[in-house]
Protein backbone atom coordinates (compact mmCIF):
# COMPACT_ATOMS: atom_id res chain seq x y z
CA UNK A 1 0.00 0.00 0.00
CA UNK A 2 0.85 3.60 -1.24
CA UNK A 3 0.12 6.42 0.94
CA UNK A 4 -0.45 10.14 -0.33
CA UNK A 5 2.52 11.65 -1.90
CA UNK A 6 0.65 14.89 -2.01
CA UNK A 7 -0.72 15.40 0.94
CA UNK A 8 2.53 14.17 2.86
CA UNK A 9 4.38 16.97 0.85
CA UNK A 10 1.93 19.14 1.59
CA UNK A 11 2.15 18.61 5.38
CA UNK A 12 5.68 18.55 5.34
CA UNK A 13 6.14 22.16 4.16
CA UNK A 14 3.77 23.35 5.88
CA UNK A 15 5.66 22.21 9.50
CA UNK A 16 8.65 23.86 7.48
CA UNK A 17 6.18 27.16 7.21
CA UNK A 18 5.13 26.51 11.08
CA UNK A 19 8.80 26.75 12.09
CA UNK A 20 8.90 29.51 10.15
CA UNK A 21 6.36 31.46 12.02
CA UNK A 22 7.53 29.69 15.61
CA UNK A 23 10.79 31.56 14.96
CA UNK A 24 9.67 35.16 13.65
CA UNK A 25 6.99 34.64 16.76
CA UNK A 26 10.20 34.38 18.91
CA UNK A 27 12.04 37.57 16.69
CA UNK A 28 8.41 39.86 17.77
CA UNK A 29 8.58 39.13 20.96
CA UNK A 30 12.01 39.57 21.73
CA UNK A 31 11.92 42.61 20.13
CA UNK A 32 9.20 43.70 22.31
CA UNK A 33 7.13 43.96 18.90
CA UNK A 34 4.17 42.26 20.38
CA UNK A 35 2.43 46.04 20.59
CA UNK A 36 3.91 47.54 17.14
CA UNK A 37 0.73 47.50 15.55
CA UNK A 38 -1.65 48.60 18.29
CA UNK A 39 -5.02 47.22 16.39
CA UNK A 40 -5.58 43.82 14.46
CA UNK A 41 -5.36 42.67 11.70
CA UNK A 42 -4.03 46.04 10.45
CA UNK A 43 -1.61 48.11 11.39
CA UNK A 44 -3.07 51.70 12.47
CA UNK A 45 -5.88 50.87 10.22
CA UNK A 46 -3.87 49.73 7.07
CA UNK A 47 -3.02 46.33 5.51
CA UNK A 48 1.21 47.64 5.49
CA UNK A 49 2.92 49.67 8.02
CA UNK A 50 1.96 53.44 7.51
CA UNK A 51 4.72 55.99 7.18
CA UNK A 52 3.22 58.20 9.27
CA UNK A 53 -0.37 58.30 11.99
CA UNK A 54 -2.40 61.07 13.13
CA UNK A 55 -1.48 62.89 16.10
CA UNK A 56 -4.46 61.04 17.64
CA UNK A 57 -2.99 57.57 17.10
CA UNK A 58 0.61 58.56 18.34
CA UNK A 59 -0.54 60.17 21.76
CA UNK A 60 -2.38 56.94 22.36
CA UNK A 61 0.53 54.42 20.67
CA UNK A 62 3.29 55.95 18.91
CA UNK A 63 4.44 54.05 15.59
CA UNK A 64 7.93 52.72 16.15
CA UNK A 65 8.20 51.59 12.44
CA UNK A 66 11.48 48.35 13.03
CA UNK A 67 8.61 46.89 15.61
CA UNK A 68 5.54 47.46 13.82
CA UNK A 69 7.11 45.75 10.21
CA UNK A 70 8.06 42.80 12.61
CA UNK A 71 4.48 42.54 13.98
CA UNK A 72 3.11 42.78 10.55
CA UNK A 73 5.66 40.21 8.93
CA UNK A 74 4.91 37.40 11.42
CA UNK A 75 1.31 38.18 10.56
CA UNK A 76 1.92 37.83 7.12
CA UNK A 77 3.69 34.80 7.96
CA UNK A 78 0.98 33.25 9.53
CA UNK A 79 -1.80 34.02 7.05
CA UNK A 80 0.45 31.87 4.70
CA UNK A 81 0.88 29.50 7.55
CA UNK A 82 -3.22 29.24 7.25
CA UNK A 83 -3.59 28.99 3.82
CA UNK A 84 -0.93 25.52 3.94
CA UNK A 85 -4.24 24.92 6.60
CA UNK A 86 -7.07 25.16 4.86
CA UNK A 87 -5.16 23.60 1.47
CA UNK A 88 -4.31 20.10 3.63
CA UNK A 89 -7.67 20.45 5.28
CA UNK A 90 -9.70 20.97 1.89
CA UNK A 91 -7.58 18.04 0.76
CA UNK A 92 -8.38 16.18 3.37
CA UNK A 93 -12.01 16.02 3.13
CA UNK A 94 -12.52 16.48 -0.08
CA UNK A 95 -11.02 13.50 -1.50
CA UNK A 96 -11.89 9.84 -0.30
CA UNK A 97 -8.58 8.59 -0.57
CA UNK A 98 -7.24 10.57 2.05
CA UNK A 99 -10.26 10.42 4.35
CA UNK A 100 -9.15 7.95 6.92
CA UNK A 101 -9.67 8.46 10.32
CA UNK A 102 -6.79 9.75 11.74
CA UNK A 103 -6.53 12.10 8.56
CA UNK A 104 -10.05 13.58 9.43
CA UNK A 105 -9.32 13.55 13.24
CA UNK A 106 -6.03 15.54 12.48
CA UNK A 107 -8.32 17.99 10.29
CA UNK A 108 -10.56 18.74 13.07
CA UNK A 109 -8.33 19.38 15.36
CA UNK A 110 -5.94 21.83 13.01
CA UNK A 111 -9.33 23.74 12.10
CA UNK A 112 -10.04 24.10 15.68
CA UNK A 113 -6.66 25.18 16.40
CA UNK A 114 -6.87 27.84 13.55
CA UNK A 115 -9.99 29.32 14.78
CA UNK A 116 -8.59 29.37 18.45
CA UNK A 117 -4.82 31.36 17.05
CA UNK A 118 -7.06 33.86 15.17
CA UNK A 119 -8.78 34.23 18.25
CA UNK A 120 -5.50 34.38 20.74
CA UNK A 121 -3.51 36.32 17.78
CA UNK A 122 -6.06 39.29 18.44
CA UNK A 123 -6.74 39.00 22.29
CA UNK A 124 -2.56 39.09 22.37
CA UNK A 125 -3.09 42.77 21.20
CA UNK A 126 -6.50 44.02 22.75
CA UNK A 127 -5.47 42.52 25.88
CA UNK A 128 -2.39 43.94 25.57
CA UNK A 129 0.09 40.69 25.83
CA UNK A 130 -1.90 39.28 29.24
CA UNK A 131 0.45 36.53 29.99
CA UNK A 132 -2.13 33.60 29.69
CA UNK A 133 -3.47 34.73 26.25
CA UNK A 134 0.17 35.17 24.57
CA UNK A 135 1.18 31.49 26.31
CA UNK A 136 -1.72 29.71 24.45
CA UNK A 137 -0.87 31.39 21.38
CA UNK A 138 3.07 30.11 21.43
CA UNK A 139 1.35 26.73 22.86
CA UNK A 140 -1.31 26.50 19.87
CA UNK A 141 1.39 27.56 17.13
CA UNK A 142 3.68 24.20 19.08
CA UNK A 143 0.12 22.05 18.71
CA UNK A 144 -0.18 23.12 15.27
CA UNK A 145 3.11 22.26 14.34
CA UNK A 146 2.49 18.78 15.97
CA UNK A 147 -0.20 18.15 14.01
CA UNK A 148 0.78 19.12 10.85
CA UNK A 149 4.38 16.99 11.50
CA UNK A 150 1.37 13.87 12.61
CA UNK A 151 -0.24 14.52 9.17
CA UNK A 152 3.55 14.33 7.22
CA UNK A 153 4.51 11.27 9.55
CA UNK A 154 1.18 9.34 8.17
CA UNK A 155 0.63 9.76 5.33
CA UNK A 156 4.72 9.58 4.09
CA UNK A 157 5.15 7.54 0.98
CA UNK A 158 6.70 4.06 2.16
CA UNK A 159 6.41 0.50 2.16
CA UNK A 160 4.80 -2.14 4.37
CA UNK A 161 7.35 -5.30 5.81
CA UNK A 162 6.32 -7.40 8.30
CA UNK A 163 6.50 -6.93 11.76
CA UNK A 164 10.37 -8.40 12.70
CA UNK A 165 10.13 -6.78 16.53
CA UNK A 166 7.39 -6.72 18.91
CA UNK A 167 6.11 -3.64 20.16
CA UNK A 168 7.82 -3.11 23.76
CA UNK A 169 5.00 -1.83 26.11
CA UNK A 170 7.88 -0.49 28.44
CA UNK A 171 9.28 1.74 26.02
CA UNK A 172 6.30 3.03 24.54
CA UNK A 173 4.88 4.01 28.17
CA UNK A 174 8.58 6.02 28.63
CA UNK A 175 8.41 7.64 25.39
CA UNK A 176 4.82 8.83 26.26
CA UNK A 177 5.78 10.51 29.92
CA UNK A 178 9.04 11.84 27.76
CA UNK A 179 6.52 13.40 24.99
CA UNK A 180 4.69 14.87 28.17
CA UNK A 181 7.45 16.26 29.68
CA UNK A 182 8.60 18.15 26.84
CA UNK A 183 5.63 19.52 26.25
CA UNK A 184 5.08 20.75 30.17
CA UNK A 185 9.04 21.92 29.55
CA UNK A 186 7.96 24.22 26.82
CA UNK A 187 4.71 25.53 28.27
CA UNK A 188 6.92 26.51 31.21
CA UNK A 189 9.22 28.23 28.61
CA UNK A 190 6.95 30.37 27.24
CA UNK A 191 5.57 31.30 30.56
CA UNK A 192 8.94 32.09 31.27
CA UNK A 193 9.21 34.28 28.12
CA UNK A 194 5.47 36.16 28.37
CA UNK A 195 6.57 37.35 31.44
CA UNK A 196 9.79 38.47 31.04
CA UNK A 197 11.51 36.51 33.51
CA UNK A 198 14.37 34.95 30.58
CA UNK A 199 17.21 37.64 32.26
CA UNK A 200 15.84 37.52 35.90
CA UNK A 201 18.71 35.63 37.16
CA UNK A 202 22.10 36.65 35.33
CA UNK A 203 23.91 33.79 36.29
CA UNK A 204 24.08 30.19 36.04
CA UNK A 205 23.29 27.59 37.17
CA UNK A 206 21.68 29.39 40.22
CA UNK A 207 20.32 32.89 41.35
CA UNK A 208 22.62 34.28 43.58
CA UNK A 209 24.27 37.33 42.12
CA UNK A 210 22.74 40.91 42.15
CA UNK A 211 19.54 40.39 44.00
CA UNK A 212 19.67 37.08 45.23
CA UNK A 213 16.66 34.48 44.94
CA UNK A 214 15.72 34.32 48.90
CA UNK A 215 12.52 31.99 48.72
CA UNK A 216 10.52 30.45 45.57
CA UNK A 217 6.95 32.58 45.64
CA UNK A 218 5.17 29.92 43.06
CA UNK A 219 2.11 31.04 44.52
CA UNK A 220 2.69 34.50 42.49
CA UNK A 221 4.74 33.09 40.36
CA UNK A 222 2.21 30.47 38.54
CA UNK A 223 -1.27 32.57 39.08
CA UNK A 224 -2.80 32.15 35.40
CA UNK A 225 -5.64 34.89 35.92
CA UNK A 226 -4.07 38.48 35.53
CA UNK A 227 -5.97 41.68 35.39
CA UNK A 228 -6.82 42.70 32.16
CA UNK A 229 -6.19 46.43 30.63
CA UNK A 230 -2.33 46.55 32.25
CA UNK A 231 0.33 46.83 29.61
CA UNK A 232 2.74 43.65 30.07
CA UNK A 233 4.67 44.57 27.79
CA UNK A 234 8.36 44.61 29.33
CA UNK A 235 6.47 42.35 32.30
CA UNK A 236 5.09 43.65 35.68
CA UNK A 237 5.99 40.77 38.19
CA UNK A 238 8.30 41.91 41.21
CA UNK A 239 12.15 40.08 40.38
CA UNK A 240 11.90 37.59 43.10
CA UNK A 241 8.55 36.27 41.42
CA UNK A 242 10.38 36.37 37.69
CA UNK A 243 13.30 34.64 39.47
CA UNK A 244 10.84 31.70 40.65
CA UNK A 245 9.52 31.61 37.48
CA UNK A 246 13.11 31.36 35.58
CA UNK A 247 14.50 28.93 38.08
CA UNK A 248 11.29 26.17 37.69
CA UNK A 249 12.28 26.46 34.26
CA UNK A 250 15.48 25.91 34.80
CA UNK A 251 15.13 22.75 36.90
CA UNK A 252 11.93 21.44 34.43
CA UNK A 253 14.77 21.41 31.89
CA UNK A 254 17.27 19.35 34.20
CA UNK A 255 14.67 17.11 34.80
CA UNK A 256 13.74 16.74 31.13
CA UNK A 257 17.34 15.93 30.31
CA UNK A 258 17.96 13.51 32.28
CA UNK A 259 14.71 11.73 32.02
CA UNK A 260 15.52 11.76 27.97
CA UNK A 261 19.05 10.40 28.69
CA UNK A 262 17.61 7.64 30.35
CA UNK A 263 15.05 7.21 27.76
CA UNK A 264 18.08 6.94 25.10
CA UNK A 265 20.17 4.82 27.55
CA UNK A 266 17.28 2.43 27.74
CA UNK A 267 16.44 2.08 23.97
CA UNK A 268 20.17 0.76 23.89
CA UNK A 269 19.81 -1.78 26.51
CA UNK A 270 16.71 -3.19 25.09
CA UNK A 271 19.22 -3.06 21.56
CA UNK A 272 16.15 -1.77 19.73
CA UNK A 273 18.03 -1.25 16.61
CA UNK A 274 15.40 -0.23 14.82
CA UNK A 275 15.01 3.36 16.30
CA UNK A 276 18.71 4.42 17.20
CA UNK A 277 18.70 7.18 14.62
CA UNK A 278 16.11 8.36 16.59
CA UNK A 279 17.50 7.91 19.91
CA UNK A 280 20.95 9.25 18.41
CA UNK A 281 18.42 12.20 17.08
CA UNK A 282 16.98 12.89 20.14
CA UNK A 283 20.12 13.14 22.08
CA UNK A 284 21.65 15.53 19.64
CA UNK A 285 19.08 18.01 19.64
CA UNK A 286 18.55 17.87 23.67
CA UNK A 287 22.80 18.74 23.86
CA UNK A 288 22.22 21.49 21.07
CA UNK A 289 18.93 22.41 22.85
CA UNK A 290 21.04 22.74 26.53
CA UNK A 291 24.02 24.53 25.21
CA UNK A 292 21.56 27.03 23.98
CA UNK A 293 19.81 27.62 27.05
CA UNK A 294 23.13 27.92 29.29
CA UNK A 295 24.46 30.88 26.94
CA UNK A 296 21.04 32.51 26.95
CA UNK A 297 21.76 33.22 30.36
CA UNK A 298 25.74 33.74 29.87
CA UNK A 299 25.34 35.90 26.69
CA UNK A 300 22.30 38.06 28.10
CA UNK A 301 19.65 36.60 25.61
CA UNK A 302 21.47 36.98 22.59
CA UNK A 303 18.59 37.52 19.65
CA UNK A 304 19.83 34.71 17.62
CA UNK A 305 20.59 32.27 20.35
CA UNK A 306 17.36 32.93 21.67
CA UNK A 307 15.31 32.16 18.50
CA UNK A 308 17.14 29.27 18.12
CA UNK A 309 16.66 28.14 21.77
CA UNK A 310 12.65 28.19 20.61
CA UNK A 311 13.82 26.46 17.29
CA UNK A 312 15.42 23.50 18.93
CA UNK A 313 12.39 22.57 21.40
CA UNK A 314 10.04 22.49 18.12
CA UNK A 315 12.79 20.47 16.84
CA UNK A 316 12.95 18.05 20.31
CA UNK A 317 9.19 18.10 20.19
CA UNK A 318 8.71 16.65 16.52
CA UNK A 319 12.41 14.28 17.70
CA UNK A 320 9.61 12.43 20.26
CA UNK A 321 7.04 12.43 18.31
CA UNK A 322 8.85 10.39 15.76
CA UNK A 323 10.28 8.17 17.59
CA UNK A 324 7.00 7.73 19.65
CA UNK A 325 5.10 7.15 15.98
CA UNK A 326 8.10 4.50 14.65
CA UNK A 327 7.07 2.30 18.54
CA UNK A 328 3.58 2.15 18.35
CA UNK A 329 2.80 2.21 14.65
CA UNK A 330 1.94 -1.02 13.45
CA UNK A 331 4.04 -1.92 10.95
CA UNK A 332 7.90 -1.73 10.31
CA UNK A 333 8.67 1.20 7.89
CA UNK A 334 11.19 1.53 5.11
CA UNK A 335 11.88 4.27 3.57
CA UNK A 336 12.33 4.51 -0.03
Amino acid sequence: MVKSRLLSTLALWATFFALGVIALGAFTRLMDAGLGCPDWPGCYGHLIVPTSVSSEQAALTPLVTYKAWAEMIHRYFVGGLSLFILAIIALILGKKTYRSRSNVIFSILLTILLIYQILLGQWTVTYKLLPIVVTQHLLGGFFILVILWAIYLNNRVYAFMPMTIPQDKKIIAMTSLALFFVIAQIALGAWTSTNYASLSCPDFPFCINEQPLQTLEYKKAFTLISPVGVNYEGGVLPTPVRQTIQMTHRFGALFVTLYLMALVIFIFIKNRADVFKNAYLILSVLIVQICLGVSNVIFKLPLATAILHNLFAALLLLSVITLLYKLISPNRLLDR
